[in-house]
């Protein structure tokens, strides 16, 4: 359970990547897209994402402190997390040890696990 809760954060976002891309070659294969056909499905796509671009856009400048804490919140609920497996752990009559490490390994696997899914693909942020 408690090696699960480390490598599968780690190496789950690769593997639904290389499924997806799986997926998407053997539709093309058998559906049999044409050139036209796949311009146009794009094209759409990226409307798409420009107008979930625009609903996200602020009206405005937010305040550097929005800004900061928005770029940190998921640092922030790493170290929570860490903490309250350490005070679990440093507890043993509330007896929750396992789910204490899987507390703690969660955030060493999504954030460690991105950078190496990160630097394998070379994709950057």
């Amino acid at each position: 359970m408690i090696l699960e809760s480390l490598i599968l954060p780690a190496i789950l976002p690769a593997l639904i990547d290389g499924f997806k891309n799986l997926a998407g070659g053997v539709s093309r294969k058998i559906g049999g897209l044409s050139v036209e056909d796949q311009v146009k499905v794009q094209s759409a796509e990226i409307e798409k994402l420009k107008a979930l671009a625009a609903l996200d856009t602020p009206v405005g400048t937010p305040s550097q402190w929005v800004i900061d804490l928005r770029a940190s919140f998921r640092y922030i609920a790493a170290g929570v997390s860490i903490l309250a497996g350490v005070y679990l752990i440093a507890n043993p009559a509330i007896g929750a040890a396992e789910f204490a490490i899987s507390l703690i390994n969660a955030p060493f696997a999504f954030i460690f696990g991105e950078r190496m899914y990160m630097g394998l693909t070379g994709k950057s942020k």
